[in-house]
This record gives structure tokens, sequence and C-alpha cells, in this order.
């Protein structure tokens, strides 16, 4: 059993292929799977339980069948534009809409949480898959900022995958996608200057990756014509917004001191068991970091390190700043404050707060005192 549960992941985007082989209003599909997913989570009790796995082909498995199934959900979607447009008839702007959702929520959700597991293994074969997979949701080179900017300075200004209090996911999201191409051009300058190649050498990263994009988007331009490519486009910019919207969740508002090692107090977990389920147990958050090499399987949850309620449910508030900031935000930032941070991290915390507009509740408790 704690091997079928992490085939969740195929199941909904083959909810999404199958949406598409029916094609009119069912290319809805795919978006909607977020409904269940959201009202399981929310109601279902926190996981704590380790999902370890003896037979680790089988954990393997879905992880490498996921490009194949990625593919499958963009051919399915490629013949029916190609279909609807022998048909003569144009093609209802709700339906569009419904497709370019449906690509967008499925190139993010399980997408990156497969890329991120295979990004962080040693052997070529998970790196390339990995690399591959990053195109769905139009970053091919994630691995790059991810393994080394973010592992670094998590909790810091530096990090561009930390969102700083105050922010909304709308204001976050083209800071994080500016900060992580930022961090990319720079790491690649570096490894291009010791290894004397040109940044824009024909097998280098930056043309690696634009030729994925570009074929990718050229096979779909080729059988479905200009719309089509525009709404898969569309969906690979949603999936990729969605993306950075899970940095957002996963690290929001913690500090830490710059050059002091962190620990399982700097990082959320979400540990409800459908987020832990479809994101290959990245929202186990706290032990993903503390070993950034152990496969998703082999993760422990911390159940006394800073928690998150459901990744869903935090996806929902995120929507509505207002709801998000008084609900989940203030009152996890505020518990996280007095209850994990340090004494440095706690004047970091004060001046965040100051900074973001919120108030400044560990001096009013040092005032009660």
């Amino acid at each position: 059993m704690n091997y079928l549960r992490y085939y969740l992941g195929a199941v909904i985007v083959i909810t999404g292929i199958v949406g598409f082989i029916l094609g009119g209003a069912y290319v809805w599909l795919g978006l909607l799977t977020f409904v269940p997913l959201l009202l399981i989570d929310i109601i279902a009790a926190a996981d704590y339980k380790q999902h370890d796995a003896s037979i680790e082909w089988l954990a393997e498995l879905p992880l490498y069948l996921h490009f194949f199934l990625m593919l499958g959900l963009y051919g399915t979607f490629t013949y029916w534009m190609m279909l609807e447009q022998q048909s003569g008839q144009a093609i209802p702007m709700v339906q569009l809409i419904g497709a370019a959702l449906s690509l967008g929520w499925l190139s993010a959700v399980p997408t990156l949480p497969v890329n991120h597991e295979l990004m962080h293994r040693r052997n070529p074969m998970g790196r390339l898959f990995a690399t591959l997979m990053g195109t769905f949701y139009f970053d091919p080179t994630r691995d790059v900022a991810h393994v080394h900017t973010h592992h670094i300075h998590l909790g810091t200004a530096k990090d561009s995958d930390t969102c700083p209090r105050g922010y909304s996911v709308y204001k976050f999201i083209p800071v994080a996608i500016y900060g992580s191409l930022k961090d990319f051009f720079e790491m690649e300058t570096m490894r291009c200057k010791k290894t004397k190649r040109s940044l824009l050498a024909p097998t280098g990263r930056i043309m690696n990756a634009l030729m994925q994009i570009v074929v990718l988007l050229g096979v779909i331009f080729w059988f479905a014509g200009l719309t089509a490519m525009l709404i898969a486009l569309a969906g690979m910019l949603i999936g990729r917004m969605l993306v950075e919207a899970f940095n957002y969740y996963q690290h929001y508002g913690l500090v830490r001191v710059e050059g002091k090692k962190y620990d399982s107090q700097h990082i959320w977990n979400h540990l409800k068991p459908i987020s832990r389920t479809i994101s290959f147990e990245i929202t186990n958050h706290n032990d993903h970091h503390m070993d950034s090499y152990a496969p998703y399987y082999k993760l422990k949850p911390k159940a006394d390190g800073p928690q998150m309620p459901s990744l869903f449910l935090c996806f929902a508030a995120g929507l509505i700043p207002p709801i998000w900031f008084k609900y989940i935000a203030k009152p996890r930032l505020k518990n996280w404050d007095f209850n994990h941070a340090t004494a440095e991290e706690k004047e970091l915390a004060r001046e965040a707060n100051k900074k973001a507009g919120w108030p400044d509740w560990l001096s009013e408790s040092d005032s009660k005192a």
C-alpha cells in the first residue's frame, strides 16, 4: 500500500488525459482534480507515519513514468485541438481557458515534486529526467538555483525561494521568477568561466533549455496550429507561477541568521496525507533539508517542527491574501517567533514584522511581562 499511494500523481494526470480525449467541457477535468484533493486533505488528520519502501524500484517507477504521462497529456491536448479545428467550428473560449488551466495545474502538480525528487539524485538518469520535466512548467534549469542557492541560503534574503513577511502570493511570484533566473545565470556564468566554455554553447544548459521548450511548442504548432501552441504556452507559464507559489507556502516568512547552520525549525512542514502523497513527500520538508540526498520514501516526519495546515488549503487561502494573512500566515509565524526562533532570530522577526506593517507581537509580550 505504501507504493500505491505515490501513484496518485499518475491518476490525476491520467484524469487530465481522459478529459482531453473526451473533449468539450471535459477539458476542465484536469483542473477539477484540485477540488477532491483539497476537501480530503482538509478533513483528514495529519499524517505522522513514515512511509518507507523496501522494494525501491516500485517507489522509483512513478517518478520516471510521470515524464511519459506528461507527454501523453500534451499529446492528447494537441490531438483534441486538431479534431476541433478539423470540425470547422470555433472552439468556445471557456474550453480554451479550461484547457490552459488544466495543463497549468498538471504541469505544476505533481510535475514539480517529481522534478524536485529527481534533481536531488546523484545518478545522471535522474537529473536528466528532472531537466526534461522542468520543460512542462517553463523552467528546465530549476535544479541549478534550487540545489546551489536555496539549499544553502534558505530563510535569508539571499534565497529567492523564501518569501518575506507581508508579501502576497501575487507579489512574490514575479520576484521569485526573477530571483531564480538571476541565480541560474550567475551560477552558469561562473561554471562557464571555469570550464572556459561559452555561455551560449550549443550543448550548454541555456541552449538545451531553449531547445526543449521550442521542441515541445514547435511540435504542438506543427500538428495543431498557432492557437494550440499559445494555449500550451499559457499552460506552461501557469505551471511556472504555481511552482513559485509552492515555494511561497513552503518557506513563507521564516528568518535565519545568514552564515549560521539551519535546522528543522527553519522549514515548514505540511503533513496532511494528500499533501505528502501528491508532493512525493516534499511537504515532509524538515527531513528533506536535513538530508537532501535521501529519497522521498526514506523521509521521517517531524511532528515537533514548525507546522502548516494542508498545502491545498494554503493554496486556496493564498488566493485571497487577507484570509491567508489573518488565519494562517500571522498565527503560524507568531507561534514560530515565540517557540522556535533564537534570540537573534527574534530580532530579525521583529524587523520583518515592522517592514511588513504587522504588529510587533514580540515587543508586546515583553511589555506585558
